[in-house]
């Protein structure tokens, strides 16, 4: 169960400045309006609310534990305003707190990861229950717990990763994530109005996509499901009709989808002797890692080491780097302002040659994986770059197979066996093998 629309945001900014009485009362106000209903529970939580951010307000810092615990009161207003409504509708239905429940984290506030072996027992032997009664467990998303029993929030969109991962404990035939209105296509609709759905996705290339900047999935979502050898099924209210199913490699490579990062930043090193000195990367990540830092890409050859981080972070990497270079007597270039923009899809790279030569030329940084292409462009180019990217490797394709007469195969003249659904040769299921 995830919060429901803005609530996370509101829950947010309560934590990042102080809260008088005046805008106390505006938030719960706005959150009493989000979760209307006179069901005691809610009520209950509401007063626990109220009494959190009153204590916030009397200046009292806002720890991690304590941000989190903020946090995850949007989940279980969640739950506790929809359980009543789906009793009401003949749906017989618990709630149930997953730090309660026992789903074990490694404690990592803000950013927790599941713990599956230590939550196992616990979440099947707790949910059992309640199907052996014949209930509906309404399971809260986006936390876990600590060694406390404390809330531990798992990142943004943490409501996909909970439930890959309670499908996957639970031995589930398939998990599916529902979104409100967003749907996995091959590009950002806003940037690039021709990004058409994805019918299907493999473990990695999902893993890659919500890596690179995709926001349908959270990038931990895809691990509980990959272990399980769950089928994850993506699909949107708004568009019930576009399912993307993600799970073991299927169909020809291809390249699926372009994304693009913008608002990073990327460093120049050069390093006296160049790949002959050993460590050299190894030595940058984890003084950037000591400093809670985190390398967004990293780009090498043997004279020159280039590191990407995040925009909002770039005065604590200049000092960082800056303490580096002077051990290692190297040379510092940047911050440089650029886009990330990648091509995700197992065919990514058999698709270099048919990248425009000007965006290879131009790129700042170029890095491949079996299922990625990474270019680092400038700034104000990243949009345009992606945009140049779909339509010569996703929108071209589809439309020469379009064009093809039905009943041929792609790969020569003569005849061929009568199209049937679902192997992939007639223009309407082209896209699955192309986008």
């Amino acid at each position: 169960m995830s919060a429901r629309a803005g609530v996370t945001d509101a829950l947010l900014a309560a934590t990042e400045s102080r809260q008088d009485v005046p805008t106390r009362a505006r938030t719960m106000a706005h959150l009493r309006r989000l979760h209307p209903g006179a069901d005691l529970r809610l009520r209950e939580r509401l007063a626990d609310l109220q009494r959190e951010l009153d204590h916030l307000g009397v200046g009292n810092p806002s720890s991690p534990a304590g941000r989190d615990r903020l946090l995850a009161f949007g989940e279980r207003l969640a739950m506790d305003w929809f359980v009543p409504r789906a009793r009401a509708a003949g749906i017989p239905s618990v709630g149930v707190d997953a730090a309660q429940l026992g789903l074990w984290t490694d404690g990592h506030f803000g950013a927790g990861r599941i713990n599956l072996d230590r939550s196992r027992a616990p979440v099947r032997r707790g949910l059992g229950r309640w199907f052996a009664r014949g209930e509906l467990p309404v399971v809260t998303g986006y936390f876990g717990r600590d060694a406390l029993g404390e809330p531990v929030t798992l990142g943004r969109g943490g409501s996909d990763y909970s439930a890959s991962a309670l499908g996957a404990l639970l031995g589930a035939s398939f998990i599916e994530l529902v979104k409100r209105t967003a749907s996995v296509r091959s590009a950002d609709p806003t940037l690039v109005p021709a990004a058409e759905p994805i019918p299907r996705l493999s473990y990695e290339e999902a893993e890659e996509l919500a890596e690179s900047g995709s926001r349908v999935l959270h990038p931990l979502a895809v691990e509980p499901a990959r272990l399980a050898g769950v089928e994850l099924r993506i699909r949107s209210l708004d568009r019930p009709h576009e399912q993307t199913i993600i799970g073991p490699p299927s169909g020809p490579p291809a390249v699926r989808a372009v994304t693009v990062s913008p608002g990073v930043a990327l460093w120049r090193l050069r390093f006296p002797g160049g790949r002959g000195r050993s460590g050299v990367l190894a030595g940058i990540c984890g003084d950037l890692a000591k400093a809670r830092i985190s390398v967004v890409q990293a780009f090498t050859s043997a004279a020159l080491v280039s590191v990407v981080v995040e925009a909002s972070q770039v005065a604590e990497a200049r000092a960082v780097l800056a303490r580096l270079v002077s051990r290692q007597n190297a040379h510092l270039e940047g911050p440089e302002s650029v886009s990330l923009v990648s091509v995700v899809g197992s065919g990514g790279i058999a698709a270099l040659p048919k990248f425009p030569s000007r965006l290879l030329v131009g790129a700042l940084g170029v890095s491949a994986t079996r299922s990625s292409v990474t270019l680092a462009v400038p700034l104000g180019e990243g949009i345009r770059a992606a945009r140049t990217l779909h339509r010569a490797l996703i929108a071209a394709p589809i439309r020469a197979n379009s064009r093809r007469p039905r009943g041929r195969r792609a790969f020569g003249p003569g005849p061929s066996p009568p199209v049937r659904p679902g192997d992939g040769f007639g223009p309407r299921s082209t896209p699955q093998g192309t986008a």
